[in-house]
This record gives structure tokens, sequence and C-alpha cells, in this order.
């Protein structure tokens, strides 16, 4: 990684783009620049990763995917290829925040804690990976709160396309969601009843919102045109 200009690592765009996730791997895999250890380790679905209130001494960057991010049994956040798992508690006595539990079978790339620090404060800027970590973070929080102030019935439907813009496979007329994005998550992840959310779902699929028989949920983009313009709007894809 070159050195930066002094006044480039005040910028919000060249801070978002030289210090995601993207950028700490190549640094953590450049042994031009302090070398450090690390290994690819395959956990099965499941697995937890982390507990939170517990100091855990390793931080992973997923290779391939999916986790969820949970407090105290609720869940907060989802984790995915390229994203990074344990970088907001990564201070040696500092317990995680959060449970970090795999959904699907995960690869993973593992670095203890104390190397990838060391690493970081070799360089002039290495603490901007930090600092750009905890703004992403924050972003999907105030994300996760605009989402959660409308009426039931729009929550769902607005948080169904958010999951389903970030972890979902999008075709031309559908935006299908992942199959462990299942109607008893949803309703946890969004704070409502697994009743609320299976009878909303039965008039969502009358209504043509949702696709009626698919294994997955499916949204129906046109239909749901307006909440993804909305969801487009908050910079969902830019954080």
């Amino acid at each position: 990684m070159r050195r930066m200009p002094y006044q480039e690592l005040f910028d919000k765009q060249v801070v978002s783009k030289q210090f995601n996730s993207d950028q700490l791997l190549k640094l953590l895999l450049d042994d031009s620049i302090y070398p450090i250890a690390h290994e690819i380790i395959q956990v099965k679905k499941n697995t937890i990763l982390l507990h939170e209130d517990e100091v855990h001494e390793h931080l992973y960057i997923i290779q391939s995917g999916l986790c969820s991010t949970t407090k105290d049994g609720h869940i907060k956040s989802f984790l995915k290829e390229e994203e990074v798992i344990g970088m907001n508690n990564i201070l040696g006595n500092e317990a995680s925040s959060f449970t970090i539990t795999a959904l699907t079978n995960m690869v993973l790339l593992k670095f203890t804690k104390e190397d990838v620090m060391l690493k970081l404060m070799h360089l002039q800027e290495g603490l901007f990976f930090l600092y750009n970590d905890m703004k992403t973070m924050n972003q999907h929080m105030v994300q996760r709160d605009i989402l959660h102030v409308v009426d039931t019935k729009e929550r769902l439907k607005m948080n169904i396309v958010y999951l389903g813009v970030l972890y979902g496979n999008e075709m031309q007329n559908q935006l299908i969601l992942p199959k462990n994005f299942t109607k008893k998550m949803i309703s946890n992840f969004i704070n409502l009843t697994p009743t609320t959310v299976y009878n909303i779902c039965k008039q969502l699929v009358e209504e043509g919102f949702l696709l009626e028989g698919a294994q997955n949920i499916v949204v129906n983009k046109e239909v749901a045109a307006h909440e993804l313009a909305v969801i487009t709007g908050l910079g969902v894809l830019n954080v």
C-alpha cells in the first residue's frame, strides 16, 4: 500500500475507497509490509464464531458464506463475502459485542487480533481501517432504524427488499432472498412476531408483491418499485 499524502487522509471518499474490507485483506496478505500468519478455515452451518461478552483472539475475513450478528438473541445484522468478523472488538482484552453465527457453510481467512493490530500500527494510515469499519457498522444501524419507523406492513416490505438487495440474487423482474432468510428469521430481525410476518406475507402474495409457491422469498420488482427506490436512496449498496 502506498503512503498517502496527509491531506488525503481526511477525504471521506478516499477513506471509504482505500480503507474498505477488500483493501484490508490485500494489506493483511501483503508480506512486504510486516508479514503476519493466517490460515484458511472451513466452518459448518450453525457454528458460533464469536460469543457476545467473551474475549476472542481472532479476526476473520469471509471468503464465502453468510453469518448473523446477534445481541441478546436478537438479530442485528448479517455479514457476507469479503466482510470482516471481529474488527470492532480488536483490542486484545476486549470482549465481543455480538454473537456471530454461521448461517451457511463458510470459508474464512483467520488472523490473530494481535497480529492485525500490530500490522495496522506499522502504517501511518492503518487505524483508518478501524474507523471505516465502525463507520460502515453505524451506517447499517442508521439504515436499519430508518426502515423500522414505518408501519408494520411497510416495515416488512422494506426489510425484505433491503435484505434482498444486500444478500439476495437480483434477476430482471425478481429479487430472490437466500433460503436461510426464512420468515421466522426475518421476524426476529425486524422485531415482529412470526405469526404477524406469516400473515402479512400471505397478503403480500395476494397483492403480487411476493411470488406464490417459491421455496425462497421472492419479490416481484415491478410491484416493489417504491420500496426499491427507497432502499436505493438510502445508499445501501454504497456502504
